[in-house]
Parts: structure tokens; sequence; C-alpha cells
């Protein structure tokens, strides 16, 4: 009586389990871009569902779910799933952009039918912002709602907004008879001008014309505006060309360059062919930015890092007569800045100029903003430089920004050096304690590196510094943001630069739209996701990427370095194709965003040549396969096998195999295997010892 209780037991919860997976795969919790809900994404997942071995999509919604009570949680969110759709019906799209410049004024509309909606699908592309978007009159407002500045351009010092005109360009009004100024942007360092909107430096006529060159001095251009106070980026083109004669420009100088990498993203982040556009002589000293989101997998993971960006360097026609040292660092967190800062004296002193060089997310315009509150820079200085504006847009910095080095003298040294060891007693405490913390709790947070980065010579206070404060509207002193390079203070000093950075090939960063961006680029300490893949198996990394698994061992544990908000999905290699093209543009796949024009401009994945590999040491990655900027797959292989692998990327870009392996422990940051599945569950971002 017991045994066969216990079978209609088991009976009822596999029942059960198979009726909540059906009902999870049919229910859509996002819409599409256009503000409906996508109706289709469910027939077409229902094409191919019983091809897929696994979806992380899937499988984070069951567990979130459970198997109790699933039918009332499924009439909660079929509930929702109509509330959701009613609201997207009702309420016009609205772009994070829009909704930045016109406030609130259009979240509430009239209700209009789905047809007109339909209409409104989309004011403009991210990176394009190029329509003009006509404002809401005043009249038009509800009774309830507070007017706004009513225009995007009102919060600048100097503009004097204009009643009568109800129709703007989201630009401005451009003047293209109107010659281009000597004076650099406070925020990216392009030359101002009014005459195109398209290229660096641009301001709105309404904003250039007629000012004096005091008053432009305070001003930044319109994209460094929107970055700063609306988080939104204006796409701007910066030809590689000229990014090239510019950095060749460094060729015939006697100067250091801090060669920045992310090491997220390398060696897609290193520039080809760099080594001989900076000339053979050339002293470097290469820094691997970003070392915080990176998971410990072994008390000397830093080590290894370290090795790995070394090898990478020689790799790329480098020598080590011009690599003087290796420097992992986080711009973010500030670690590893002071022990940067310290080498740079050591090694450079004030010989020369220090220009930052490195490609578009590396962090550079971070580091430039961390080092001018420094020992690095003049003390007279740090407060007269206005700081580089830093975001995770590609093609931030467009022109150079610099301040002065603070000449290293003996008795100047001394003194840092003995800030830093009272620090340091206080630092380990902190990481005691932090530690502490990590073991206890589990969580990333405290296992991420933090430093910090203080000044020795502090700058003095005097009753004079109200000069140096941002001029209020209507009134105040005049700040003063820019340095008279010909004073006696700075004339005969060495600088250091903030250069500009471009979309290296190989990269899929310029492919991506702002909201795409985000999700791709990890913004926390990486875990590691764990899969078993076996010969004749595909695991797709979002819509970014994939892994043919062609032949081998039966079996072969994965590992994935990448952002959490990127789903993945395992299915037979032999349905990849139909299963891609089928659920590119869904939640299953999540990037690129659905958007019919986008998906017929997205580039198709194209595969790299075969991929073999030979089992080392039994635990232990052989190889990382790196997907361009989406992330990078690290692969186990049992000791004395080889297998083949093909790896796909949009136009081929960016496929490398990196040996030996970033991470080469990872497989101990591995959760449990999940009953039944190809996948493990959510591992540690660092091991404990």
């Amino acid at each position: 009586m017991l045994r066969n209780s216990v079978k209609s037991l088991q009976y009822s919860v596999n029942h059960v389990r198979k009726c909540l997976h059906r009902s999870v795969v049919q229910i859509r919790l996002c819409s599409s871009s256009s503000g409906k809900p996508s109706d289709s994404s469910e027939e077409l997942f229902d094409r191919v569902k019983d091809k897929i071995r696994y979806s992380s999509y899937v499988e984070d919604n069951t567990l979130k779910l459970g198997y109790r009570r699933n039918k009332i949680m499924e009439s909660r969110l079929e509930k929702a799933r109509r509330d959701h759709a009613t609201h997207q019906v009702r309420a016009r799209p609205f772009p994070i952009a829009l909704e930045q410049l016109y406030g609130e004024r259009l979240q509430d509309p009239s209700p209009v039918d789905a047809e007109e909606s339909e209409e409104v699908v989309d004011y403009f592309p991210y990176q394009k912002l190029v329509r003009k978007v006509e404002r809401a009159p005043r009249e038009e407002l509800p009774e309830d709602t507070t007017p706004t500045t009513g225009d995007w351009m009102s919060d600048y010092e100097y503009y004097e907004e204009d009643e009568d005109d109800d129709r703007k360009s989201f630009y401005g009004t451009p003047d293209p008879k109107e010659p281009v100024s000597n004076i650099p942007c406070g925020g990216c360092g392009a030359l101002l001008q009014c005459a195109e909107p398209s290229i660096p430096g641009y301001l709105p006529s309404q904003l250039f014309k007629g000012r004096s060159k005091q008053q432009l001095q305070t001003s930044i251009c319109q994209r460094c505006h929107f970055l700063k106070n609306y988080n939104t980026a204006i796409n701007v083109t910066v030809s590689p060309d000229d990014y090239v004669e510019m950095i060749s420009s460094i060729r015939d100088k006697k100067a250091l360059v801090l060669l920045l990498v992310d090491l997220l993203d390398f060696p897609c982040s290193i520039w080809p062919g760099l080594s001989e556009i900076l000339g053979p002589d050339r002293s470097i000293i290469v820094v691997g930015n970003k070392v915080d989101l990176l998971p410990r997998d072994c008390p000397g993971y830093l080590d290894n890092i370290r090795n790995n960006l070394t090898k990478t360097f020689l790799e790329a026609g480098f020598t080590k007569n011009n690599i003087k040292h290796v420097s992992l660092i986080s711009a973010t967190t500030g670690y590893g800045v002071e022990q940067l800062i310290t080498k740079i004296h050591n090694v450079w002193g004030t010989r020369g100029d220090v220009y930052l060089v490195g490609c578009t997310n590396v962090g550079k315009s971070s580091l430039f903003n961390a080092l001018l509150r420094s020992d690095l820079c003049k003390v007279k200085a740090s407060d007269l430089v206005q700081r580089a504006t830093a975001c995770p847009w590609p093609g931030t910095t467009l022109k150079m920004l610099k301040f002065p080095i603070l000449r290293p003298s003996d008795h100047r040294l001394y003194l840092r050096s003995k800030r830093l060891q009272s620090e340091r007693a206080i630092q380990i405490e902190e990481e005691k304690l932090r530690k502490h913390q990590a073991r206890s709790t589990g969580s990333p947070q405290f296992a991420t590196l933090i430093g910090h980065i203080g000044q020795t010579f502090a700058p003095e206070k005097s009753q004079t510094s109200d000069h140096f404060s941002v001029a209020q509207r209507g009134g105040g002193s005049t700040p003063i943001l820019t340095l008279n390079e010909k004073s006696e203070d700075f004339i005969n000093s060495k600088w250091c630069y903030d250069t500009p950075g471009v979309v290296q090939p190989e990269q899929i960063t310029n492919l991506l739209t702002t909201d795409e961006l985000l999700l791709t680029l990890p913004k926390q300490m990486i875990r590691p996701r764990a899969y078993l893949m076996k010969t004749g198996l595909t695991l797709f990394l979002a819509g970014l990427g994939r892994l043919d698994y062609i032949e081998g061992p039966e079996s072969t544990r994965v590992l994935l370095y990448a952002s959490p908000n990127l789903p993945t999905l395992i299915c037979d290699t032999a349905h990849a194709h139909e299963i891609y093209q089928n659920l590119l543009g869904t939640e299953y796949l999540r990037v690129p965003r659905a958007d019919p024009d986008r998906l017929a401009k997205w580039p198709a994945l194209q595969a790299g040549p075969d991929i073999l590999l030979y089992g080392e040491e039994k635990h232990i990655s052989v190889a990382d396969v790196v997907l361009s900027s989406a992330g990078w797959i690290a692969i186990n292989l049992p000791a004395d096998s080889e297998a083949v692998f093909r790896a796909w990327t949009p136009e081929r870009r960016g496929i490398y195999v990196r040996q030996p392996a970033l991470l080469p422990h990872g497989m101990v940051l591995k959760g449990k295997r999940i009953r039944g599945s190809l996948a493990y569950r959510e591992g540690d971002a660092f091991a404990k010892q």
C-alpha cells in the first residue's frame, strides 16, 4: 500500500512538472521593443521547443515558480500578462532618451487604439537619434501635471528658452557657416563647434553663437551633456584612420605609454599593429583594467592573469624590453591605482609625457579621473582641470585631455611612502574584515578588490577657492576650468594625456544599441556558469555567439564567463541554425532586442576555423574560446584526450583561443548539477580558502 502511494505521488509530481514546464515556456513575461506583447514569440518557440535541450530563460522561470501551488501562480502570471498587454496598448512607447528630455508629461497620455499605437513604434533608434521630435503643446498637458522646463537645452548655462518656438530639432539648430572655435570641450576635449551635429564637439548654434570665450570655456558639448545628465549616448563617428594618425604622433616623442586593456575583452581590446604604430623603442606599462570583475578561482589567480596578459602582448608584437611593468587595476574601485602611480614614479619619473592609450570601454577616462586626484597630478592643477567624461558607451573620449605631472623629488617620494605605509595598516585590517564577511556570507561584494586613492600633498584651501566653483545661472563668479600652460607653474611640466578610443575591428560593441550594451557589459564580479557538453551539441550565448562541440570525448564540461543578463541555450548542432532563426529577437536569446528593422540588419553568425584542443589535467581548463566582447568559454577535457570545437560570432569577429586559460581552476567555482539537466547551478564568485 505504501509503495503504491509513493508511486502515485511521484506520478503526480512529474505530471505537475510537465504541465508547469509547458505553461512557463508559453508565457512571455517581457514585451517586444514595439511596446506590444509579441504573441508570435510563443509560436516561434513552440516550433523548436522539442529540439532544445536546455534554456536558461525557461529554467530561471521554472525555478522561480517552483512546483507547488502552480495553478495559483499560473493564474497570477496570466493576469499580470493581460495587465501588461493592456498597459502597453494604452501607453505610447517612450524611449529612455525622450523620457529624460521631456520628463513625465508624456507618460500618461490619453488612451489610443492599438492600430494608432503601431504608428509610433519608435521615435528614433538609440544609436541614430537623428529624427526631429515634435514637442507636445503646452495646452495638451494634463491639469494635474506640473510643467517642466520644456526644452532639453534649458539646463545649459547660457541658453535662453524661446517660448514661441514649439518645434525644436533634437540637436538644436546647426549653422554650417560658423567657424570652429579653438576652445576644447571640458568633457571630451573636442573643439567646440556648431556646424555639424555628427562630429565631435557639437553645440547648438543657440548655445554657441554670440558667446564669449570665457563662457565657452565653461561649456561642454552636447554629447557630453547628454552622457552626464541623461545617461544617453549620441552616436559620433570617429574614423579609425584618424585614430592611427593621432597615436602615430607619439612615435617620435620621448613618452611613456600606459596601454590599457579590458581584462574581460582581450585580446579584442588590443588595437592590431599597435606595437608598430608606437615604435620599437617605446616604453610601455601594460594596465589590465576591471580586475575586480574577475572571479577568484585560486589564491594565485592574479599572477595567472598577469602572466596570461604578458603572453598576449608578446604575441601581439611587443618585446620584453618595451614592457616595463604589467599592472592589474580597477579604475572603478581604485584597486591597484596607487601601486601603478608608484611604478610610474620609479620607472619613468618626469623624463617625458605620459599617454593613456587603449580602445573603447577599457576605462581610460575613469583612470584619467582617478589619476587627476592623485599624487601623479600637480597639486595646483588638480582643482583647475575639469574631469573627463566617463560612461559605458563606445567612443567617449574624442580628443586629448591632459594634466601636468607632479615632479617626484626624493623628499616627495619619501613623504608619499610614509603615507602609504600608514594607510597600509588600515587596509590590511579592512581586507581581513572583508575576507571574513565573504566567507560567512558568500557574497561576492565582500570579495571584490577595493583600493584607496589618496593625495599626499592636498591642495591648499584659501578664501579665493570660490573662484573655481561652478557659476550659478544668472550670476555668480565665473569658473576657471582651464590651465595657463605658459605660467611659471606649468611651463616646464610634463603632461599626462588621455587619448581618444576607437572600436577595435574584432569587437562587437559597435553593433549593439545602448540597452543591449548595458546587458552585455558585466557590472559585478562574474559567476561562471557550468554546462555538460556532449558531442553534437551547440551552446548559444544570447544571440551574440555559439560554440559547437564537434568531436571528442562523449561528454565534457565547459565554463561560461559572461554577463548574467545574457541567456544561454543548448541544442543539437543539426538544429542550431533553425533555432537561432526562430528565437532571434525573443527573450530566449535577448540580445539583439526585438525590432524588425534592427533584426533585418543584424549580421549573421559566421564560423571560425575548427579548434583542436588537448586535455592535460583533470579539473583544469585547457583553453578559453573567446567570443569577441560577449565573453569566453573555458574548456575542460580529460587528460590525454583531444576534442574539436567550432565558434561562431557576428561576422566572425573576435574568435580567439587563449592558452593557457585565464582562470584555469574555475571548476572549483561551479555549483551542483541540476538533476536531469545539462546545466549546473550558479556557483561561487570566489574560492573559499
